[in-house]
């Protein structure tokens, strides 16, 4: 599935210093600066055109941009659906410096591949007044002018698995429903993530020969990789759809991988449970998560697996807020008031390892105490950052953790 680019973070940079966030909010709410297009694409078009008629969706791309292409399938698409009687879709072009002619013979190309030809209007911005007439700094941009010709959106950049969200909420406002923001109405993401497992095994010549277990066939080997792909590829899912609600959990950087040599029990390398882990093993992964479409090609030395991944936040939310999560984060003071070095170093690794709620943590130095202090960055509450920190394993060690001024923890350990 194609996704629509050009959704919250930027991906493609048009211009090394772009216009201030000011000039791009100064264009929301107000009536959509209007241009004529060139002719080389067809006849001329012009926004005014449209007023009181259709909402317009105007995209500003390039044939450097994969992304834009993205957005530009995913936006004919719309605009086949629909047709010309609701809906307008404009794409501006912004290859200037290499010439309309360049261009054209792009699109040529692209008219005879799998996506097909757009059947909506490009227009060549050829000395760049209409990117600067909108403010536009980065590609791909969308804008979203209503039948009124007043802007309503202004979205940059690309940010994977937003398709079936956003053109959800442009077809609302094709509706004529009441005009909200596209980011704000979303119920799910969809994610097209892939990843390589490796086959763990004996190779010879340079082919894959037998197992590294003698007990095991190779489909068990192909079983396991893929079994390891697809937890990597939900885990990945998880971790997107919560930072698409703000909460941004500390998770290791891991890929799968043959980590031990034939003769050794263990085939998978030891990997400690991170924050991220420790939420998704309590998600009720059914009611969060679903995989839309998959491909897997086994090759001889690996696996190369595809999943098309669906996410509903309303559900992710849901298991949050059961978890005793804050989408909010809150920092918090560690200052150990009992404790060696050793200690204060094992608490440390206890809380990556342990405290589910962890966002990051970094050490400070107390010029007045003379010792490292920690901040601890976590989706909790002071009072529940707290209690579950009383509840960390450190070992052989007595540990009393109190929450002092509001936002300070006091950690004693002891024997």
């Amino acid at each position: 599935m194609r996704r629509l680019a050009g959704f919250v973070l930027a991906v493609c940079l048009l211009l090394a210093g772009g216009p201030a966030s000011g000039q791009v909010k100064d264009i929301l709410g107000k009536p959509a600066p209007d241009f004529t297009g060139a002719a080389p694409f067809g006849p001329p078009v012009s926004i005014a055109q449209f007023r009181g008629k259709v909402p317009v969706v105007v995209t500003f791309w390039s044939i450097y941009c994969a992304t834009c292409l993205d957005e530009m399938a995913a936006l004919q698409r719309l605009f086949a659906k629909y047709g010309p009687g609701k809906v307008a879709v404009v794409a501006v072009n912004e290859d200037a410096d290499v010439g309309v002619e360049r261009v054209k013979a792009f699109l040529d190309r692209f008219a005879s591949s799998p996506q097909g030809k757009f059947s909506y209007p490009i227009l060549f911005d050829a000395k760049g007044g209409v990117l600067r007439a909108y403010g536009v700094s980065r590609l791909p941009t969308l804008v979203f002018v209503d039948r009124d010709g007043t802007v309503r959106e202004f979205i940059e950049g690309f940010e994977p698995g937003r398709e079936t969200a956003v053109l959800s909420a442009i077809e609302k406002l094709i509706a004529a429903v009441t005009p909200e923001s596209l980011q704000g109405v979303e119920s799910e993401v969809v994610y097209d993530l892939s990843t390589e497992a490796p086959l763990c095994g004996t190779y010879r010549d340079g082919k894959w020969y037998r197992p590294l277990d003698l007990d095991e066939t190779r489909q068990d080997v192909v079983a396991r990789a893929r079994a390891e792909g697809e937890e990597a590829l939900r885990r990945e899912a998880v971790r997107l759809a919560l930072l698409q609600l703000g909460v941004s959990l500390h998770s290791d950087e891991r890929s799968t991988g043959c980590r031990a040599g034939y003769g050794v029990e263990l085939r998978s390398q030891y990997r400690r449970k991170d924050a991220l882990d420790r939420f998704a093993e309590k998600m009720n992964l059914p009611r969060v998560i679903g995989v839309e479409a998959q491909e897997t090609i086994e090759r001889d030395r690996d696996l190369s697996l595809y999943r098309q991944i669906r996410v509903h936040l309303p559900a992710l939310r849901e298991q949050l807020e059961q978890g005793g999560y804050s989408v909010r984060r809150s920092e918090i003071r560690i200052r150990f008031a009992r404790a060696t070095h050793f200690e204060e170093h094992n608490f440390v690794e206890a809380l990556y390892s342990e405290y589910p709620f962890l966002s990051s943590v970094r050490r400070v130095t107390s010029e007045l105490r003379g010792r490292d202090e920690y901040v601890l960055v976590s989706h909790a509450t002071p009072e529940k950052a707290v209690e579950s920190m009383r509840g960390m394993n450190v070992g052989a060690r007595q540990l009393s953790v109190e929450l002092v001024g509001g936002t300070i923890a006091e950690v004693s350990m002891w024997r």
